[in-house]
């Protein structure tokens, strides 16, 4: 009877995000009285406007994402250990809508949410590690493209001016277009990092 009770509390929130959804997808709260779902949720179910959303954000990602969990009875199913937490799920949800979460990213983001049901703290902090890891590689590759443009600038800079060098001593340009040379060079020095 404990663990049925444990897999209840712990499946009773899809449940609860499937009929949050309806309900406010329907706008069912107007018709009882309530302005907004926001003050329904907070009066008639003592629920925050934040909880409500990530239940609803949470319930509607498993609906399209992973429908079998949106709809199989987990409750009666599942062991306690095997339903995914809410704040999981919405954190999988975000991570999803990220552009610096790759896919293969995701798939072990998911991994970790749905199959091994890591709490919302441990998925935030894989989450973190991923999104440091990126900005790692972007600053990794910023600075390889500043060193190799560092690079070819510099190449320019000294072909220019040992072809400048070797024109005037034997005289084969006129002085206007040597002239030019020692300008594009002086600026190509003023792009160097």
């Amino acid at each position: 009877k404990v663990q049925e009770a444990a897999r209840k509390h712990k499946a009773s929130w899809i449940e609860l995000g499937q009929f949050l959804h309806t309900v406010y997808k329907n706008k069912f709260f107007k018709s009882w009285g309530y302005l907004t779902f926001e003050g329904y949720c907070k009066s008639e179910l003592g629920l925050k406007e934040t909880t409500a959303s990530k239940l609803i954000k949470s319930y509607y990602f498993l609906e399209k994402d992973e429908p079998r969990l949106a709809k199989e009875p987990l409750a009666e199913t599942h062991h306690p250990n095997t339903i995914p937490n809410y704040e999981a799920v919405n954190l999988l949800r975000l991570a999803k809508l990220n552009k610096n979460i790759t896919e293969n990213d995701f798939s072990e983001l998911r991994k970790a949410v749905l199959t091994d049901t890591k709490e919302p703290k441990e998925v935030r902090a894989q989450i973190k590690q991923i999104l440091a890891s990126r900005q790692e590689e972007e600053k990794d590759s910023a600075e390889i493209r500043r060193d190799r443009r560092n690079t070819s600038i510099k190449r320019l800079i000294t072909f220019l001016s040992n072809t400048k060098k070797e024109l005037e001593v034997e005289r084969l340009l006129p002085g206007y277009l040597l002239k030019q040379i020692a300008d594009l060079t002086a600026k190509l020095e003023d792009q160097l990092e």
